[in-house]
């Protein structure tokens, strides 16, 4: 930061710089320029991809990485999963990812609602889902396409808020989304693989949850630098960040308002504080 300040003049309008009255200035950065040649080879080569079902995706993924495996029963035995058990599994899987609910993927696949609701109680669970995603991630990771996107070197974090109904531990009325909502806090790849999902209240500061799929989970991702928003982003979250070896760099909203510690001159700064709280409307107390 202060190699790229000192570099810039005050009247260097592409570049980040001090203006001249010592306010920090983030030019926006110019969007991407694709050009028309691009986007007519993306939708050719989109044209050209087969129409695969989500039921014969996950069939040719499970031959490939045997994630299927990873659902074995609650009761903690690793027996082989006949073909049925992973047909019901599978269809447990893509009820819940898709909203289809249990019943209406009963009429849909003709396996009864008893064995699939047995099935999501004593096979797919947290732990079980955590393990299988694990298996996918690593695999893509593996793939030499995926290396195109990114070297599975950074990630980034964010949080969703969906509606939900009914009594819940985790959803709070919130006006703004005009009804109970939860949070999904998702880490995210630069490969764009998930290797990290937390159901988390939608009230909470989603910093409080930044390092948890970051260094809990278990991929082969050799992820060294982790991007946020402003809400993931706090001096205490730098502070660990640094701690283990990392970087976070966090996106920060309004950060020409924000007054910045260079630790140039501690002392210059501290008798500079009074009068930038001045200014800024704050009390001085």
């Amino acid at each position: 930061m202060e190699k790229t300040l000192a570099g810039a003049a005050p009247d260097d309008t592409g570049m980040v710089r001090l203006d001249e009255d010592e306010h920090l200035v983030v030019p926006p950065l110019s969007a991407e320029d694709v050009p028309a040649e691009a986007k007519a080879l993306k939708y050719e080569l989109a044209g050209m991809l087969p129409f695969a079902p989500i039921a014969s995706l996950l069939i040719e993924l499970d031959a490939r990485t045997h994630f299927l495996d990873c659902f074995t029963h609650a009761d903690g035995r690793k027996l082989s999963t006949s073909v049925e058990t992973k047909r019901n599994i599978l269809a447990v899987l893509i009820a819940m990812s898709t909203n289809l609910g249990l019943a209406r993927m009963s009429e849909a696949c003709g396996v009864s609602y008893d064995v699939l609701a047995w099935t999501m109680e004593w096979y797919v669970r947290e732990e079980t889902l955590r393990e299988a995603n694990t298996v996918i991630v690593d695999h893509h990771y593996g793939l030499e396409l995926a290396k195109v996107f990114g070297g599975g070197t950074m990630s980034s974090s964010d949080g969703q808020r969906f509606p939900v109904r009914g009594k819940t531990v985790t959803g709070r009325n919130m006006v703004i989304h005009g009804g109970q909502v939860l949070s999904t806090y998702t880490h995210v790849s630069d490969q764009w693989s998930t290797y990290g999902t937390k159901i988390i209240v939608p009230t909470a500061r989603e910093a409080h949850y930044v390092l948890d799929d970051f260094l809990g989970n278990a991929t082969d991702l050799p992820i060294a630098e982790h991007a946020t928003d402003s809400h993931g982003a706090t001096l205490i979250n730098f502070a660990l960040f640094d701690l283990v070896g990392k970087a976070l760099t966090p996106r920060l909203r309004d950060l020409t308002r924000v007054t910045p510690w260079y630790g140039r001159d501690p002392d210059r700064d501290r008798q500079a504080l009074p009068a930038r709280r001045a200014a800024a409307g704050c009390p001085l107390e």
